[in-house]
């Protein structure tokens, strides 16, 4: 069976996400077979998120009011 998603979409749907706050790359990774990491464009850009953990709750609370 197919994806639906490949390696590289679910990598750009992580690095949406931890720019919104919905999730950390630990949270993302949580029950997924194969680890999805931002690429390493976005974490030089954003380097706060080279913390598997970290969680922009600031961002979160910006854009889900």
């Amino acid at each position: 069976m197919e994806p639906l998603f490949d390696r590289h979409e679910l990598q750009k749907i992580l690095e949406r996400g931890l720019l919104t706050g919905k999730w950390s790359t630990l949270q993302f990774n949580k029950k997924g077979r194969d680890v999805i990491l931002p690429s390493p464009g976005f974490l030089a850009e954003n380097p706060q998120f080279q913390e598997m953990d970290f969680r922009d709750m600031n961002a979160f609370r910006k854009h889900h009011g």
